[in-house]
């Protein structure tokens, strides 16, 4: 979870600000920072306990130095380090979406084609991990970040710099996810990551590891002892997870036959459940105004430039740039206000009336307007795709959402576009569309339109500095009017300068 820096936290690390904390483990803690050019990174910092132990560094070193050669798509490759630093510390690329943990606790367990792109793509992360002689040694849910083109594999390797020296013996990794021989104090090798890539899919598919919860020595027994539990598993991947999980190493898959086994379509580039895409949009939105947010001011502005430069003025500066861009947002949506009365409940628009307490007005975006509940609620199954056409001197924006199954004969589409002008998605063959099912109660000036075939249906109306219409269409079917209707009311708030229920 992304927290503010503590008073205890360092706020520069080498040549990278930090701008917010990412977590804390055994090994140190992990900020999220930004680069002289204003990149944002992981940025990895050793615990002070381990940096004062000469067979860490040393081990570290070589740990790093082995990390820097991975590369592939499905790893957060490793770009600066420091191992002499005072507190050594590692930065890798960052990846805006959340850990596998946390979708599989909000979202529940994936379903199959998800399963096969997460499998090939950690299988394809753990080949290049072992290509540059590194075992990860603690491949859990947490240690997976679910983005919209694949899993990413994270902190792979630095495990096993704790192991050797005064940590002989240590058992590195997390109960639940480790093999037999890593439970056992053993020496380790890529099978056991295979065996940690079953212990992961059988998460992702079922909401729990093979062998179950508990205390840690319980977990740990049932992991040497008694056969995994994959009950929930599909069929499809019951056989192969089960050869993954051998008690022995030697009786499971290399790396190479597991992506064999996993390899998906070429068509599976919409992987995600749509609840799940709806939190990575949501963390990527985050993100960036995160970003935008503490953006440092131009040189030689403000009263202090001249004393002040770098890293301390910028975040002396956050905070105020934030009110400000807050203050100007809550301006313009008055002025707004005063403008367009016909959405102040009737009233005359002056400055006491209750749409001057709303929020900042929207982006203009289209595609800035979903959140995870809105599309769960209306099965939205991909990421929305921006377009957009000219409607005279004026631009239509667009923002285009597929419905229901996410298959490929599934044409399903709702459409919502956007303009300061008057326009109308369906050109032609539109006639009135009346049915006692389709409700515009709250839509200004609202009308809904439906083209000869029935197979596209348009609801538009006004909103406070423009006009909206959402496009429900469904060739070969028969687009009722109704899911556009009800998208329409869901959106209008946000259009209007406040903000879904979430």
């Amino acid at each position: 979870m992304i927290q503010l820096l503590d008073a205890e936290d360092p706020r520069q690390v080498g040549p990278y600000e930090l701008v917010r904390r990412l977590g804390r483990g055994g090994m140190g803690e992990v900020f999220l920072g930004r680069s002289p050019g204003g990149r944002l990174v992981a940025v990895k910092v050793v615990a002070a306990e381990l940096a004062h132990d000469a067979v860490f560094r040393r081990r570290f070193a070589l740990e790093v130095k082995a990390a820097r050669k991975v590369g592939g798509f499905y790893t957060a490759q490793v770009v600066d380090a420091d191992t002499d630093a005072v507190r050594p510390w590692l930065v890798t690329a960052y990846i805006p979406g959340p850990s596998l943990h946390q979708v599989i606790g909000d979202s529940g367990p994936l379903p199959l084609r998800a399963l096969r792109v997460l499998g090939s793509g950690l299988a394809e992360g753990l080949a290049a991990i072992h290509a540059a002689d590194l075992v990860h040694r603690d491949l859990k849910p947490g240690n997976v970040i679910v983005a919209d083109d694949g899993p990413r594999v994270i902190d792979f390797g630095i495990a096993r710099a704790l192991d050797g020296g005064q940590h002989t013996g240590a058992v590195i990794g997390t109960p639940g996810f480790m093999s037999p021989e890593q439970a056992q104090g053993k020496p380790v090798g890529p099978a056991s990551d295979v065996f940690a890539l079953g212990c992961v899919l059988t998460y992702a598919a079922t909401g729990h590891s093979p062998y179950g919860q508990g205390r840690s020595d319980v977990v740990l027994y049932r992991t040497v002892h008694e056969p995994p539990d994959l009950e929930g598993v599909p069929d499809e991947l019951t056989a192969f997870l089960r050869i993954c999980l051998a008690p022995e190493p030697g009786g499971r898959p290399l790396v190479s036959d597991a992506l064999r086994h996993l390899v998906t379509s070429v068509d599976d580039t919409q992987w995600l459940p749509a609840g799940v895409s709806a939190m990575i949009g949501e963390r990527r939105a985050a993100t960036l105004a995160m970003h935008e947010r503490t953006v440092p001011e131009p040189p030689g502005a403000g009263p202090h430039s001249s004393a002040e430069s770098g890293p301390a003025r910028r975040r002396r500066r956050a905070a105020p740039v934030a009110a400000a861009t807050l203050a100007v947002g809550a301006a313009a949506w008055a002025a707004v206000a005063l403008l367009h009365p016909f959405n102040t409940g009737g009233g005359s628009g002056t400055s006491g009336s209750s749409a001057t307490v709303k929020a900042a007005a929207w982006s203009g975006d289209p595609c800035d307007v979903t959140n995870y509940r809105l599309i769960q609620d209306h099965q939205l199954t991909s990421v929305g795709q921006a377009g957009g056409s000219a409607n005279g001197s004026h631009r239509v924006k667009t923002c285009t959402w597929k419905v229901g199954a996410a298959t490929v004969d599934n044409n399903r589409t709702m459409t919502l576009a956007y303009s300061t002008a008057a326009f109308h998605l369906i050109a032609d063959r539109k006639t009135p569309k009346e049915s006692a099912d389709v409700h515009l109660d709250g839509l200004t000036s609202a009308a809904a339109y439906a083209n000869q075939e029935e197979d596209q249906c348009e609801v538009d109306w006004r909103t406070p500095d423009g006009y909206a219409a959402v496009l429900e269409s469904e060739p070969g079917g028969s687009a009722s009017c109704i899911l556009g209707s009800q998208f329409a009311q869901d959106l209008a708030p946000k259009l209007a300068g406040g903000t879904p229920a979430v």
